[in-house]
């Protein structure tokens, strides 16, 4: 490779970190801008680093950085995080207790005819209460609690960690890293928006490094020109882009809410319409809550259960339950984590908020066809429709703009909205 003056000063910084080994500092941040060559230096890094790990946040970037080329790339919860085994004997003990029961009930009242057995046993309090309990036990047994990987974690052997678009890393996962003691190289991009609640451990302190200057392979790049330009205040006109393009609203058709891996907007308003549209031309609108086919997005952590804020869930299944709940069978969208049963708050499907006394009862989800930028933060797709509403965000709106354009790995569409 032919490295520039900044890219050399780069490798050297990170260079000597590394050789402070456990005397110096565990967390170097290498922050760049798109186009800057961060991924690049990071896998030169690797290559004299010893044993090198490379994640990210979520499944669809996890992915990413396994098309460019680091080996066995993976999520941040996948590589620490493992499913907590859950004892039987409470199940077995609880079976034990209803059999012992009804042997016993039987024993009393021999008489009783065979086609009546089931209803006189179901009058039984103690009867009701046992199958009740071993029910909430089986049921539970669905969910896939996580604990950390404390003893197998490939982390517990590695010599580096490369974390990529590390913006979305909270306090708890952050810590969680950090506590297998080892090097972790953070990239991240400072013209991005800031993080959303809850998440940007790594980005809350100073850059070691920022790199500024485009790569002279990715000057060509369509989506890494259009964020440039951005970056830099300049206004992008309407045409065509390689196989990106901007064009105006009135050139806009449904066949685009189609034709994209992922749909991106402003507002809350605008992604609730969006996601009405996409599910009406997709015929999965019989309902206002979710049907078997349904794309959701998850609204908040629960690391126990590997729910993460902003990943992409499948429904497989949606059943109705008690006091404004939902029940849903789902699976990860991205491959990135195990098939779940969960009770969710039915609330945001229907347009409202959920009151904050309730939020922890249940999960929190919505439809997730149409995202805002701020929720896809951390997470890239391979094609991504954009409608424009920079406007609603002043001061950021370059910002915004550039956030939404980067989430895209192969081409993006601009819808201009004014």
């Amino acid at each position: 490779m032919h490295w520039s003056p900044e890219q050399v000063k780069a490798l050297d910084a990170v260079g000597r970190w590394l050789k402070t080994g456990s005397d110096g500092p565990q967390v170097f941040r290498l922050f760049g801008y798109a186009g800057t060559g961060k991924t690049t230096l990071a896998m030169h890094l690797a290559a004299g680093a010893g044993t090198t790990l490379f994640a990210a946040f979520t499944g669809k970037a996890a992915h990413v950085l396994k098309t460019k080329g680091c080996p066995g790339a993976s999520t941040i919860h996948s590589l620490i995080y493992k499913p907590r085994e859950r004892g039987t004997f409470r199940l077995n003990d609880l079976e034990k207790q209803l059999a012992a029961l009804i042997e016993q009930l039987h024993a009393e009242k021999p008489d009783i005819p065979e086609d009546k057995i089931e209803a006189w046993l179901s009058t039984n309090e103690n009867v009701r209460n046992l199958r009740s309990e071993i029910a909430a036990e089986k049921k539970a047994g669905r969910k896939p609690l996580f604990e950390l990987k404390a003893e197998t974690s490939p982390l517990r052997e590695a010599d580096l960690l490369i974390i990529d678009e590390c913006s979305m890393v909270g306090d708890r996962m952050a810590h969680d890293m950090l506590s297998f003691g080892k090097k972790i190289l953070v990239l991240g991009d400072p013209a991005q928006l800031p993080p959303v609640s809850g998440s940007g451990y790594f980005t809350e302190a100073q850059p070691d490094i920022l790199l500024t200057e485009i790569h002279r392979q990715a000057r060509d790049n369509p989506i890494i020109d259009l964020a440039t330009r951005i970056r830099n205040g300049e206004e992008v006109e309407i045409g065509d882009y390689g196989e990106s393009r901007v064009i105006d609203l009135t050139d806009a058709d449904k066949s685009l809410y189609t034709g994209h891996d992922q749909m991106l907007v402003g507002t809350n308003k605008m992604r609730r319409g969006c996601n009405q549209e996409f599910r009406r031309l997709l015929g999965r609108n019989t309902a206002p809550t979710p049907v078997a086919g349904d794309r959701l997005v998850c609204l908040r952590n629960n690391h126990d259960l590997g729910l993460l804020n902003g990943s992409l869930w499948t429904v497989k299944k949606a059943t109705p339950a008690h006091a404004c709940r939902v029940g849903l069978d789902i699976e990860p969208a991205d491959g990135a984590g195990l098939p779940m049963s969960v009770i969710a708050h039915e609330q945001p499907f229907l347009g409202g908020e959920v009151p904050f006394f309730e939020i922890k009862e249940a999960e929190s989800f919505d439809y997730g066809y149409a995202l805002t930028v701020h929720k896809a933060q951390g997470s890239q797709y391979g094609s991504v429709l954009i409608l424009d509403e920079s406007n609603k965000f002043r001061e950021h709106a370059s910002r915004w703009m550039y956030t939404a354009i980067t989430r895209a790995s192969d081409r993006v569409t601009v819808v201009r909205m004014r």
